[in-house]
């Protein structure tokens, strides 16, 4: 049996199914508003191959997670506003769900690609400071309140280490 005409026909089914209940409740949002679901159909697709597969690719983790996120969010947009200028105020969130997914891949990958971790910090920073902007949250004392706020950091780094010294890769005994 082959998965991909599986696929394609629960799809059909699903999409029928979908239409003809549509026709007996009119309001049922349209297909037109639920598309972002195909997105994060795909997003859990791809993190079910990687658990399925023997060969654990982290790649198909950062896209996973960054589809399924992402669909989520767009959704979102669909089901309430239908207005897609939300996003001029909004679009920092998908620099914040590319950093989620850094972080994921990062976890997936055993905790050892750093680099990895340091792009996953700044697109979760750089998207919470633009989210923060836009929302126009900063006032005159903002600088001084994310100054006290220095012991987050070091708690950050310390659950870092904890988790990569307890979860991490194989140890290599000297």
């Amino acid at each position: 049996m082959r998965k991909g005409t599986v696929l394609l026909g629960l799809t059909l089914i699903l999409i029928g199914l979908y239409s003809l209940l549509g026709v007996f409740y009119p309001q049922l949002p349209g297909l037109d508003r639920l598309w972002p679901v195909a997105v994060i159909a795909g997003g859990i697709t791809l993190l079910f191959a990687y658990i399925r597969t023997p060969q654990r690719e982290v790649a198909r983790v950062f896209w996973g997670v960054a589809l399924t996120l992402s669909g989520l969010l767009l959704l979102l947009v669909t089901l309430t506003d239908q207005n897609y200028a939300v996003l001029q105020t909004w679009w920092p969130a998908f620099v914040v769900v590319a950093g989620i997914s850094f972080l994921a891949q990062w976890i997936a990958d055993g905790f050892r690609d750093w680099g990895v971790l340091f792009l996953a910090i700044v697109s979760l920073v750089f998207g919470g400071v633009y989210i923060a902007v836009n929302l126009h949250l900063f006032g005159a004392r903002t600088l001084q309140e994310i100054s006290r706020l220095w012991p987050a950091l070091v708690i950050i780094v310390g659950l870092i280490l904890v988790l990569r010294g307890t979860l991490g890769g194989k140890r290599t005994e000297n």
